[in-house]
């Protein structure tokens, strides 16, 4: 552990955790054996390269955390509050994190395939390269945020927000309808999402339209 939490709580229930992981990684793991950081204040800890797979941490507190090349794979992050962190290279496939903060946050070649981000906060945030394939973004907040280069085939934005959002070199089809405003809403869908898109530096960004 490069850095462990300050908060008492915190620490111990990460103590406990690594303490009773198995020896052998490829061995079975008991729903008993998953981290529980449930609303837990984990933030300024460094976690990076951690197996924190499936873990609860549905209203935890991670600000600034270090989370580089971690393992969150199908992890619980309800209203979880990652705003500055680092999760670069970080695995988040297939997690439930609904509602979350991620302003200013660092998600550097991040993989997000399958993962439920609906109605979240990604404010500012660094997504260069990241995966987002099959992911849903629905009504999440992406204003100021870079997704240049990420990977976006079969993503849901329908009802996201990317004013001022970097985008150039992004590829995949995508579900709108998207707000592209910069001061007011003004929502864009079909073909002239895509034209948006194609504008912005994204021509490999086609939209399937649901409505």
């Amino acid at each position: 552990m490069p850095s462990w939490p300050t908060d008492p709580d915190a620490r111990q229930a990460l103590a406990r955790y690594l303490n009773n992981l198995p020896t052998d990684p490829a061995a079975p793991r008991t729903t008993e054996m998953l981290f529980n950081g449930w609303g837990l204040d984990l933030g300024g800890s460094d976690l990076s390269g951690l197996d924190l797979g499936g873990a609860e941490l549905g209203e935890a507190r991670l600000t600034g955390a270090r989370l580089v090349d971690t393992d969150l794979y199908g992890a619980w992050m309800l209203s979880t509050d990652l705003s500055g962190a680092d999760l670069t290279g970080a695995d988040l496939g297939k997690a439930q994190a609904r509602d979350c903060t991620l302003r200013e946050t660092t998600l550097h070649g991040a993989r997000l395939m399958k993962a439920d981000f609906a109605t979240s906060d990604f404010h500012g945030a660094d997504l260069t390269g990241a995966d987002l394939r099959r992911g849903t973004f629905s009504d999440t907040d992406f204003r100021g945020a870079s997704l240049r280069g990420c990977r976006v085939d079969s993503a849901s934005f329908c009802g996201a927000r990317l004013g001022h959002c970097a985008v150039a070199g992004a590829a995949g089809t995508i579900d709108g309808p998207v707000d592209v405003g910069e001061r007011s809403p003004h929502w864009l869908d079909g073909a002239e999402l895509a034209a948006w898109f194609a504008a912005s530096g994204a021509p490999a960004v086609t939209v399937r339209s649901l409505h």
